[in-house]
């Protein structure tokens, strides 16, 4: 990177506060927030203005929500302010004999509808919010029943070694042994009509 593009840079991302992402087609890309910024050097030593409008018309083209054009002091005859303005984009002078001090906005850019490509890292970044509130949310849910289930579990095993350590009702009484039936005469002696007989044997 020459020393032009560094005062460039050093500029976006130390005074505007702006974080330096990289190059790539010749446009040094920058990130404000959620919206992509493109700056496009253009450092000639001689400067002829069509190619000026040229390099305003690829910026039109790209996918920024800010677009700049950066030239040495000598492009300054050569750009219409009016026509930056009306179009939205802003125009950076630097001036490499004055160092870090001599880069300059002499038109601000002006905010762009956001290209379909924010809008696509903007709906990933919600995604992920989402996503990570719903683990929690989740991980919430599953304590509180996992919490629920342990009680109820402690309920019943409690339950059931009270069932098991109450003592027994008491038995029932023996019943008393029933009285056996009386007995047959075990001789003919205990026959009364036989008693009866010998006693009258005996008188005769």
């Amino acid at each position: 990177m020459d020393f032009v593009k560094l005062l460039l840079v050093k500029y976006f991302s130390e005074t505007l506060g702006m974080r330096y992402v990289g190059e790539s087609g010749g446009v040094v890309w920058f990130e404000e927030g959620l919206n992509r910024v493109a700056v496009l050097p253009y450092f000639a030593e001689v400067y002829e203005e069509a190619e000026v409008y040229k390099r305003v018309g690829e910026l039109m083209g790209a996918a920024a929500a800010k677009v700049y054009l950066a030239v040495l002091p000598e492009a300054s005859p050569f750009v219409d302010p009016r026509y930056f303005k009306n179009q939205g984009v802003g125009l950076v002078v630097v001036d490499p004999a004055k160092g870090p001090d001599g880069v300059e906005i002499k038109i601000f850019a002006k905010p762009r509808p956001a290209p379909a490509a924010d809008l696509g890292r903007v709906a990933e970044s919600l995604k992920a919010s989402l996503a990570e509130h719903l683990d929690v949310q989740l991980k919430k849910l599953e304590a509180s029943l996992y919490e629920k289930l342990r009680r109820y579990v402690d309920e019943k095993i409690e339950e059931m070694r009270r069932q098991i350590l109450a003592p027994a009702g008491p038995e029932a009484a023996p019943k008393p042994p029933e009285a056996p039936p009386p007995a047959p005469p075990s001789s003919v002696a205990d026959n009364e009509w036989v008693r009866i007989l010998r006693s009258r044997r005996r008188e005769g």
